[in-house]
């Protein structure tokens, strides 16, 4: 099963908003996805293994991991090409 990390380092609430609407997404979508919600800062990469991580805000990682701009998941603007980005990086 493929892990969507959504992180951010400041709003816990547009986080969990964001991670909600991929959420959505995925079960509509019929996509097997874990979506896991957690500050960038904590993020633990190497145990979550996400195939993609959603980032909210200034990007601080260095990391291969694919990382998808958040914020059209909070603007609206967007967002539906923030999910087909989204959906590219999962292994089916």
């Amino acid at each position: 099963m493929n892990t969507i990390l959504v992180a951010t380092s400041t709003s816990e609430n547009k986080m969990n908003t964001v991670a909600d609407k991929i959420r959505n997404y995925c079960q509509a979508e019929n996509i097997e996805a874990e979506v896991i919600a957690s500050n960038v800062y904590k993020a633990d990469l190497e145990e979550i293994s996400p195939a993609v991580i959603v980032l909210l805000g200034q990007n601080v990682l260095e990391t291969d991991i694919p990382i998808v701009d958040g914020v059209p998941f909070m603007t609206t603007i967007g967002e539906n090409e923030a999910f087909q980005q989204i959906q590219s990086h999962l292994h089916t």
